[in-house]
């Protein structure tokens, strides 16, 4: 836990690195910090233009970082992944019971515990990628290192912007932007459509096919978020099949490594949650959710270590956004449109992207029962994803256990938290957030 002052230096630091809102605050980026540290690298020498592939390379990997934390985090939060550690932070996370002093919103991506960082990380990422984006801006064609494109550049920072803008705003109960007002989830789902919006223009110009595919499929996801289907499914139906982009990984570089294996196999803190072990499709198991029981005993007494297939080792890829969530974005449009069977064949053809996965048979089912399929087909095909807790807040399903049952793991019981609380850290040193 960072003490008080810690906080606040942090926090000054994440202000430093952050775009303002889209609204109009005054800019505070990296580049106005004096530096009194002889051995430390100079801002003023650091963001230029010569240093502008790399900074983005930073801005991506600090995205990635948190990506890989949120999915775990999020997953215990949810119904996912089940606590398997004797620790109290941890019941807290499985258990909802989180208060604002949590880990989950002062750890960073090299905090060397067991709980998944969640706010500070995104809230990095996010101002790191912003951050570049206003530098970028700045600068011109010309000043750019030979082979290298402003506009790409401008594009894809954008684009990783408007990702952690959203799951921001898919988890937490609000957030602020340097140091600014707090925000709501659907204040902060408008920033991540600005960042969107910018990056389709971008990546356009520059004839960037895989940054506009990753920043239209991230918009149809935000405006889902947003209550309009309608246009989520149009930028859903852009996203040619077989279009993926992951996090990528290495075994070695402990920001880079799939998070949800170190939880889980490594650390042996998590485990995957009952409700997602020994689930069939048409009588067969569904290798969506292929789940392994390694007969291995968790430091909480009575939990069995049970690991995810689909991420058997520290280097295994992450996907951030692939076809088969665009394809159910598409059936969430159709069906807010009451055309079933549009619905149904994205429901297929999501379903495709897994060879074998039979078919899904409508016939006789109500607009209701297809929308209750596709819920369960989001809870299947993203797995392990990041979306869980985002779809359980948009469709306004309950989290299960039901609040007030009590905990097995524990004292205590399951609580009606459904967010992430606005941190302490950000709450106590922003001067424009209500005290407690």
């Amino acid at each position: 836990m960072l003490s008080q002052a810690h906080s606040r230096r942090r926090l000054m630091l994440a202000a430093a690195l952050a775009l303002p809102m889209m609204t109009g605050l005054a800019c505070r980026d990296l580049t106005s910090l004096q530096q009194s540290n002889p051995g430390s690298l100079s801002a003023s020498s650091t963001y230029v233009p010569a240093n502008a592939q790399l900074l983005l390379n930073g801005a991506i990997g600090d995205f990635e970082c948190t990506f890989s934390r949120y999915v775990v985090g999020v997953g215990l939060f949810a119904d996912e992944l089940s606590d398997a550690i004797a620790s109290t932070a941890n019941f807290d996370f499985d258990r909802r019971t989180f208060t604002s002093s949590g880990p989950y919103g002062s750890q960073t991506c090299t905090s060397a515990n067991q709980q998944p960082a969640i706010y500070t990380t995104l809230s990095t990422a996010r101002g790191s990628a912003d951050t570049l984006l206003a530098k970028l801006h700045d600068w011109t064609d010309a000043q750019m290192p030979p082979g290298v494109s402003r506009t790409k550049l401008i594009g894809q920072a954008a684009a990783y912007a408007g990702y952690s803008l959203t799951l921001l705003g898919e988890a937490m109960c609000s957030a602020a932007i340097n140091v600014g007002p707090e925000l709501t989830p659907a204040q902060l789902f408008a920033e991540a459509k600005t960042r969107f919006d910018s990056a389709v223009t971008a990546a356009t110009a520059a004839n960037d096919a895989t940054t506009l595919s990753f920043a239209t499929l991230g918009r149809a996801r935000t405006l889902l978020d947003l209550g309009q289907p309608a246009a989520a499914g149009v930028d859903a139906a852009k996203i040619p099949a077989g279009f993926i982009v992951n996090m990528s990984t290495d075994a070695v570089n402990v920001r880079r490594e799939n998070w949800v294996f170190v939880s889980i196999n490594n650390g042996n803190w998590s485990t995957i949650d009952p409700s997602f072990r020994g689930l069939t499709i048409s009588g067969a198991p569904d290798p969506r959710v292929a789940v392994t029981n390694t007969n291995k005993a968790g430091t909480t007494q009575g939990t069995v270590i049970w690991t995810a297939d689909k991420y058997p080792a520290l280097a295994t890829v992450m996907p951030i956004a692939r076809y088969a969530e665009a394809q159910l974005i598409i059936a969430d449009a159709k069906l807010a449109a009451n055309d079933v069977p549009g619905a149904v064949a994205a429901i297929n053809a999501a379903r495709a992207t897994h060879p074998g996965l039979s078919s899904y048979d409508a016939t006789g089912q109500t607009a209701a029962q297809v929308l209750t399929q596709l819920v369960e087909e989001r809870r299947r095909e993203l797995f392990l994803e990041g979306h869980r807790l985002g779809d359980l807040r948009r469709y306004k399903l309950p989290i299960l256990p039901a609040a007030g049952t009590p905990y097995t793991l524990a004292s205590g019981v399951y609580d009606q938290q459904s967010c992430f609380p606005l941190p302490d850290v950000e709450r106590i040193n922003n001067p424009n957030i209500n005290k407690p």
